[in-house]
């Protein structure tokens, strides 16, 4: 029979024991979350630090069936705009224009413009998405909702969680919609992006994907975007493949339309255009 030497022994060697592995636990979390966020860091590092970028691209639209391709150039100036022009047979026939105060749609196959701000067009709006969040979509960079940057405070809001080959980085916070960024641990690249709806009555869902990744001032930069909607009227789909890609900045970064167009509400041009 032990004495109650011994059984104290036990006690305090048990209780050593699991204090120990508390303690081990609770260094290990420590530890984790630290390397959680030294990733999330190293997300936004490997972002690219270019002012300026052009390229040539061909874009393949899907919607509702019908597909249509067209070649066309992506111009952006960090923080300025986002171009994006489609041509047929060398000319022009329809530009979009993303800065900062609103959007323009140019179709000048028809003679007719929008320039309207980002909560006038309901796709934008519902999605959350306003010129920042635009450019950083194009930029393969992360965005939160609302901020024209990424702090390091803004970077904690993130939820991380690794799976295979994967990391995620979900923001769940926002009040109407999640953000999901799926990145590839490896790089610490962006892979893809999933925006939906917190509400189960709304179906709407928006999905960035990137791929065949290049080199751009030494660093990473995809040279393929997909993008599919749906929930939204006819399901859609546009397959972005840019080449040619540099830094250039002599190009004109604003667009007057004609005082030929005729302007039009936004909601019924993007119906028009996308056969909402």
């Amino acid at each position: 029979m032990l004495s109650l030497a011994g059984v104290m022994v036990m006690l305090l060697w048990l209780t050593g024991c699991r204090l120990a592995e508390n303690t081990s636990r609770g260094d290990n979390a420590g530890s984790m979350a630290a390397s959680a966020e030294a990733y999330k860091q190293k997300v936004q590092t490997n972002a690219q630090t270019s002012s300026t970028l052009t390229a040539r691209i061909k874009m393949a639209v899907c919607l509702g069936g019908n597909d249509v391709s067209v070649n066309g150039t992506l111009r952006m100036k960090r923080n300025d705009v986002v171009q994006l022009s489609a041509t047929v047979l060398g000319m022009e026939v329809g530009r979009i224009e993303f800065s900062p105060e609103d959007v323009l749609i140019i179709d000048r196959f028809n003679g007719r413009y929008v320039r309207a701000a980002y909560d006038r067009v309901s796709f934008l709006r519902n999605a959350g998405l306003n010129f920042y969040a635009l450019q950083a979509l194009f930029w393969n960079e992360l965005f939160v909702p609302g901020k024209t940057s990424v702090s390091t405070a803004d970077l904690q809001r993130f939820k991380s969680s690794v799976s295979g080959g994967h990391t995620l980085l979900l923001l769940d916070d926002a009040p109407k919609l999640d953000y999901r960024f799926l990145t590839i641990t490896e790089s610490a690249t962006i892979d893809r992006l999933t925006v939906e709806s917190k509400e189960g009555a709304t179906r709407g869902k928006l999905i960035w994907k990137y791929d065949n990744f290049t080199t751009l001032n030494g660093k990473p930069f995809p040279t393929q975007m997909s993008v599919n909607v749906s929930g939204v009227g006819k399901d859609g789909g546009l397959v972005l493949t840019l080449s040619k890609l540099n830094n250039a900045a002599d190009w004109q970064s604003h667009t007057t339309p004609s005082s030929k167009y005729k302007e039009c509400d936004a909601d019924a041009l993007f119906h028009s255009l996308l056969g909402l």
